[in-house]
Order: structure tokens, then sequence, then C-alpha cells
């Protein structure tokens, strides 16, 4: 059943998208494969694949799902409105960004079908890596019958593979949703100020989430090693120091940095 399609700014890389994208969705829930990525929405299953003439993703279903939520939540994940020439104007005069840039135009931070599911992916992924991190996503999978605060609260996250603390601090996360502490509709300095107040949710995982989340577009967390590398400088506070030319958009260069080879 076709739900609609979505106008798609380009240049978009939607195997590039897709492929990096395959890393880091929630197991059962989300799949990517023959160039389309699939969710589930209750007992139907949504798929978006992309047409390149006119661009433009296209979304159905295998029964009815509601068209306005769903529509949303494909152009949220894939950011339809990314204007890659505002983001090129602002970068290609660095050094680290430049040949980057021009190696994959229209490079963006994927969004979320789910805020709470990437939340709950990042607790996960906090000093793991990436395979690691969608290796523990699959077991609270298995624990719960689907990733909604009310299920992550009431479900078993012992003997996971990760320390307490960091099970615990999940299970707070997932109460605040449910409490209504933590409310995704609110502006990000809101948003941003309940995260801070619970375990779990330091400087590099807010800015983290404000990237991925679309949140805040000059988010940008200096402490990590692999910007620190990738813009090949010894500290943060030198890494802070060269990302004052990206501002406002340090959240676009953080992933050049992350996920596009020079």
């Amino acid at each position: 059943m076709l739900i609609g399609d979505i106008p798609v700014r380009t240049p978009f890389p939607w195997q590039v998208l897709l492929d990096y994208y395959s890393h880091r969705l929630t197991p059962t829930f989300e799949s990517v494969e023959g160039g389309r990525y699939q969710r589930l929405v209750g007992k139907r299953t949504v798929t978006v694949e992309y047409e390149a003439r006119p661009s433009r993703l296209i979304v159905s279903a295998t029964g009815r799902v509601n068209a306005d939520e769903t529509l949303a939540a494909a152009s949220r994940l894939f950011d339809v409105e990314h204007d890659h020439e505002l983001i090129h104007q602002h970068l290609h005069r660095s050094k680290p960004l430049k040949q980057r840039l021009a190696n994959l135009p229209g490079m963006r931070p994927l969004g979320a079908w789910s805020p709470f599911e990437l939340c709950i992916r990042t607790i996960l992924g906090q000093q793991v890596t990436v395979a690691a991190a969608g290796t523990l996503m699959r077991r609270l999978v298995e624990r719960c019958d689907s990733i909604t605060p009310e299920c992550v609260v009431a479900a078993d996250v012992s003997n996971m593979g990760m320390p307490g603390k960091r099970a615990a601090a999940l299970q707070s996360f997932a109460q605040a949703l449910v409490d209504g502490r933590v409310d995704f509709s609110q502006s990000w300095a809101q948003v941003d100020a309940a995260l801070q107040a619970l375990p779990g949710f330091g400087p590099w995982t807010r800015s983290y989430l404000a990237i991925r989340l679309g949140r805040d577009r000059d988010a940008f967390p200096a402490s990590d090693i692999g910007l620190i590398r990738a813009a090949k400088v010894e500290t943060p506070a030198e890494l802070l120091k060269l990302a004052e030319a990206w501002r406002p958009m340090r959240a676009y260069a953080a992933i050049y940095l992350w996920a596009v080879a020079p």
C-alpha cells in the first residue's frame, strides 16, 4: 500500500546512507537490504525506497498505518531537507573537511525513526564499539516486546553484558519519559537540561544526540577521540579551536569527520 512520496533535496547519497545506518539500526524492528529501508510499525512493515528522478522517497506499508506520522518519521530519519550547498559554503575551506566534502556531497547526520530508541542505543553504545552496541540492542529487544519506555522500565536488563550503572541509566531514562520529565516535543534547551539531570547523559552523549536528532546543527562533542584523530589534532582544546571556523555548522563537520574518508 503506497503511503506517499517525499521530495528530497540533492545530492542524496542513498546507498551510502543506508550502509552507514545498517550498522546502527534497531534489530528486529529495522532492516536495510536490497537498497531499501524497512521498519516494523505495530504489525505492519513500512518500506522506504529512493527514486532519483525526480528525487524522492517512496514510502509504502503492508497495511494501514498513520500516514502523517509515517511520512514525518521517514523525513526525519533521512533529513530530506538537508541543504548541502549551505553546508559546503561554511565548511569547504577547512583543510580536514575540503576533500571529504568533495568525496561525498550530501552526507548528513542520519536521524531516527524513534528518538527514544536512538537514546537507548546511545546509552548502550557508550565506551563500546558500534558492533558491540548492536549486540546489546539485540539483547534488549529480546527482553522487550517493543522498545517503548514502559517496556524498558519493566524489562530485566541484568546479565546483558554491560556495567550495572549503565543498566540503571537505561531504566532511569525510560522512567523519565514515562513520568514526563523528558519530552522530545519541547525545545532542545529543555530536553538537554532534562537529560543532563539523568545518569548516563554527559556532555558527549547529549551533543551526539543533538546531532543525530537534528536539534542543534552546531552541536560538537569535542572530546570524541574519533574527531580528534580525523582532524589530526592532539587534544579537545585544539579541536575546539579549529572548529571555531565551522560555526554554526559544527554538527555537519562532525559527521564528515566520523563517516567520510579524506
